[in-house]
């Protein structure tokens, strides 16, 4: 039986690779934001970098038609794949019998903003999170996988670049905002490679980032998402304004501040916009809040 790499090895070669999709019947659409990770060495250096385990479980949210899947499985995981894209699912199961991996590549066909992640965590052992996420859902994903509750010891996602400066975005800059402030409250973040479009097919129009996004020890995700969340979305809702206008008779003062925007003041530097406050400002903010009594 040929080796798994050499069966799939068609998939990182653009002219061998469209042949392939033609014979599968496999059209590329903009709304399920495919685009293909060819270059395969590019790939494994990114997996060495991010230091995944050479055995275990891991999740893998999109595979397409596999580019980094075989990449995982080669390395020695078993891969529990959460593919939206019904197409797909029989050339996974198709190449991974032809390369007799099937037993290390499980398939679960559903979009990953309505998969349970902390259950499918729970029932596969898995300690990884590891995707190419769709351009348009990278965001709701990044969250809805932050969110679950499931104790990951890492999620590496590749991302549209922009969305990766936001995520890495330090106060004063122009990206920095919700998912700078929130993100690295839940996690310590990492960079592990900027992808150029010539990596992908078909090509897209812009660069890729590689991150690494390790759990903060003692994170409350009830405070993040009820109070940090909040906050941070009032203060960012017109950037240009400063925070006390910002505050001042927005939905964030009558349900969480009351009256106490006096009293707030005495501690924070309302005169500031919300890009100038660090993570830690904004997160000892939310935890002042959170403190407060609420009216009525």
């Amino acid at each position: 039986m040929p080796s798994l790499l050499s069966t799939v090895s068609c998939l990182y070669k653009p002219s061998q690779l469209t042949l392939f999709l033609e014979n599968h019947a496999i059209r590329l659409t903009k709304a399920l934001g495919q685009n293909y990770f060819i270059d395969r060495h590019c790939l494994a250096h990114i997996l060495e970098q991010h230091g995944l385990p050479t055995e275990g479980s891991i999740i893998e949210i999109g595979p397409g038609i596999g580019n980094l899947t075989w990449l995982l499985i080669d390395r020695g995981l078993t891969v529990h794949a959460v593919e939206k894209d019904g197409t797909v699912l029989p050339i996974l199961d198709e190449l991974s019998c032809e390369a007799g991996v099937q037993e290390r590549l499980h398939l679960i066909h559903s979009d990953a903003l309505d998969t349970d992640i902390a259950t499918l965590a729970r029932e596969s052992g898995a300690h990884h999170v590891i995707g190419n996420l769709p351009y348009n859902v990278a965001v709701p994903i990044l969250f809805h996988v932050a969110y679950c509750g499931a104790p990951f010891q890492s999620i590496g996602v590749m991302l549209q670049k922009e969305v990766g400066d936001r995520i890495m975005a330090h106060p004063e800059d122009k990206a920095y905002g919700r998912l700078s402030i929130v993100l690295k409250y839940l996690y310590t973040i990492t960079k592990i490679k900027t992808i150029p479009p010539a990596c992908y097919f078909p090509r897209p129009k812009v660069e890729s980032v590689f991150i690494k996004m390790v759990p903060n020890p003692d994170v409350d995700l009830d405070f993040c998402q009820n109070y940090l969340e909040r906050v941070v979305r009032i203060g960012f809702l017109h950037r240009r304004k400063k925070l006390r206008a910002q505050f001042k008779g927005s939905i964030v003062e009558r349900r969480i501040l009351g009256n106490h925007l006096d009293e707030i003041e005495t501690q924070f530097d309302l005169d500031q916009r919300g890009e100038a406050w660090p993570v830690e400002e904004w997160i000892r903010f939310a935890r002042f809040v959170q403190a407060m009594p609420q009216d009525g």
